[in-house]
């Protein structure tokens, strides 16, 4: 009771933006991690997730689809994590252990520490965090010690994980060092590297057994490799563990599926997810501190080892993990053939709104908000430039599937929107009162952050975890190339446009005005067509006094004061070199057209601050009833009053 009223006084005060209200009722606990379709990380998501909403805490999750590659790696996946506003976050949690970059974390943390905000490092020890650390090394050390000291195998060999890495060098030292203190001695061949699978387990095993060198017990530095290696001895006729005990590392739930199962140590969700709590706990009452909070794994004893385990009945259900397993199989291979359909079927949309109707079409994409940057709806923008990397706040919901629901069921239909970038999501409020926990995943394309998605699960199903990376690979992928396709469409309508304009003017060119004056005629009809033929006054002298750069002017100019007084849909063009030339049915204005254009000459004139006035003479041709003049005519016509009026002009200056 102490700790809730605790949580309440210590609401921060800044919380400001639209959904302040509802998150002032909670802290709200980040959890940043990688690859959650891993059944370890979607189960300590799940885990944690309740005992927060017990603590009136709600977890958000930002999770990468694979881990960085580099020590300050900033690409599309790892975009998400600027997404975390320290305006609502409370306490981060860095799944260190998921990363396997220690280099990447350490950049994480003081990013996040920065903002102010406490910081718990979970697996892996990080500077300047609170760390609680799985003590795998000594996890280790505990299986390879019940196989020395309670079974008494002297001979034993250890199948290690991929030759280097850090978790396989931690286990190498914790064998060599269990040896040692039971003075057997250590060396180099009796490591093989079956890097941490199944296949080259086995070829390692295979090595041993061709080698006439199989030991007592083999060992293996994690539990794929164990149950891989077991089958293959069964296979080869030597009895498991009458001649060979093996034993892993890790604890999942695959090693009750073996027969015999698999002697291994682990870490359960359950004990982690309750060490983070009571940390965070600690630090809303006490204030951020630096500690080193062990974890270490528990031995889970079974008969490949050579033991008798009574109560693994009770404990696992042996079928259940396989089924899950080929569960998982089959459901990826159907799901993947319709995300493939949904992912072409996107590209071809004209729109948004079409868009979010083939994302809820299959009924896959449910508990899910997709939110892009505003920039990628602009098919002006080139998907090949450098854009910034972090998220704004002009974003654009795409798709909401809860939203998108209401609406069907009201008769209505779902339009994607602008929404507020530190809105976070829509819907957040009864989201939050729900105890639902949101997980965020950065969409990227060619290395470029176009959004991100939320999911938002009412109840834990482990297929939904499953399938976050095979949704977003697929919204990568189509969304990806919707923008493409939608940019090149721009560029080749931008080169038909270029190759219909003047570039001076910007009124048609001779190409251009041809395609819309016989549009124009198509539409004629029973009504007359207007003629204007437009010449510069004086433009030689312009030119000879003043440069060809304000002779360029002139005409410009002339030109945009023509356009503007002509009706819309009228065609105008450069016609010549200082000649341009409107056409456009008669709409009973053509008288007034004149001095509408000697006015907004006046007009440039007046602020244009240059020693000479931009003067044009313009002639207007009106057809009869039922007189249908070819082009060269109607030219000829309205060319002859323009110079007409060219002539009265200039007589009226002299």
């Amino acid at each position: 009771m102490c700790f809730i009223f605790a949580v309440l006084a210590l609401n921060i005060a800044y919380r400001d933006h639209e959904v302040s209200e509802m998150i002032g009722k909670y802290k709200i606990i980040v959890l940043c991690t990688c690859r959650i379709q891993d059944g370890e990380c979607h189960e300590l998501v799940n885990e944690l997730d309740k005992q927060l909403n017990k603590m009136d805490c709600r977890l958000f999750v930002y999770n990468c689809v694979s881990k960085p590659n580099t020590n300050t790696d900033k690409n599309a996946q790892t975009s998400v994590f600027d997404l975390i506003d320290p305006s609502f976050c409370d306490a981060v949690v860095i799944h260190s252990y998921r990363f396997d970059n220690s280099g990447y974390c350490e950049s994480l943390s003081q990013h996040f520490r920065d903002m102010g905000l406490p910081c718990i490092s979970l697996g892996e020890h990080i500077s300047g965090c609170l760390n609680i650390e799985y003590r795998h090394k000594d996890g280790f050390a505990e299986i390879v010690s019940h196989l020395v000291k309670y079974h008494g195998y002297k001979d034993i060999h250890m199948i290690a994980g991929v030759k280097g890495n850090s978790y396989s060098n931690e286990r190498i030292e914790a064998f060599r060092e269990v040896l040692q203190d039971n003075n057997i001695p250590f060396d180099d061949s009796m490591v093989s590297y079956g890097d941490f699978w199944s296949v080259p387990a086995v070829a390692a095993a295979e090595k041993l057994l061709k080698e006439n060198r199989l030991p007592q017990a083999i060992v293996c530095a994690n539990d794929h490799m164990a149950v891989a290696v077991s089958y293959f001895l069964q296979g080869q006729g030597i009895s498991v563990p009458g001649d060979v005990a093996v034993a892993g590392y890790d604890g999942i739930e695959t090693i009750y599926s073996a027969e015999p199962a698999v002697s291994s140590a682990g870490i359960f969700p359950s004990a982690i997810a309750k060490a983070v709590c009571e940390t965070i706990n600690r630090i809303f009452v006490q204030g951020a501190f630096e500690e080193n909070i062990p974890i270490v794994p528990e031995p889970i004893i079974n008969e490949s080892c050579g033991c008798t385990c009574e109560k693994k009945e009770l404990k696992f259900n042996a079928s259940a993990p396989y089924n899950e397993l080929i569960n998982k199989f089959y459901r990826f291979q159907d799901e993947n053939v319709i995300l493939s359909d949904v992912s072409e079927r996107i590209q071809q949309c004209d729109n948004f709104e079409d868009v979010a109707a083939e994302m809820r079409k299959d009924d896959l994409m449910y508990a899910m908000t997709c939110v892009i940057k505003r920039e990628c709806t602009d098919s002006s923008v080139n998907p090949e430039d450098e854009i910034q990397m972090h998220f704004g706040d002009e974003l654009f919901v795409l798709y909401d599937s809860d939203d998108w629901d209401k609406k069907r069921n009201n008769g209505e239909k779902f339009i994607p929107y602008d929404m507020n970038g530190r809105d976070i999501i829509p819907n957040l409020n009864e989201y939050l009162s729900n105890g639902r926990c949101f997980i965020f995943t950065a969409l990227g394309y060619l290395g470029v952050p176009l959004g991100y998605t939320c999911f938002h699960f009412s109840s834990y199903i482990p297929s939904n975890y499953y399938k976050i990376p095979q949704t977003v690979n697929m919204l990568n992928n189509a969304l990806g190339g919707l923008r493409s396709l939608r940019h090149q469409h721009y560029l080749l309508n931008r080169v038909d446009e270029i190759s219909r304009t003047d570039a001076l003017t910007g009124l048609c060119n001779r190409h251009g005005f041809c395609i819309e004056y016989e549009h124009i005629l198509r539409g004629l009809g029973e009504k007359s067509l207007a003629v204007i033929m437009c010449d510069l006054d004086e433009l030689k002298t312009i030119n000879d006094k003043f440069g060809h750069d304000n002779g360029d002017y002139a005409i410009k100019n002339a030109a945009q004061a023509l356009k503007k007084v002509c009706p819309p849909g009228a065609a105008c063009t450069r016609f010549g070199g200082d000649e341009m030339m409107a056409v456009f049915p008669c709409c009973g204005a053509e008288n007034d057209i004149r001095p509408l254009f000697y006015k907004a000459l006046d007009n440039i004139n007046e602020v244009s601050g240059k020693p000479y006035k931009v003067a044009a003479s313009m002639g207007i041709y009106i057809t009869q009833k039922d007189e249908r003049l070819s082009f060269d005519e109607l030219i000829r016509f309205s060319d002859k009053l323009m110079y007409e009026e060219k002539t009265r002009r200039k007589a009226a200056r002299i």
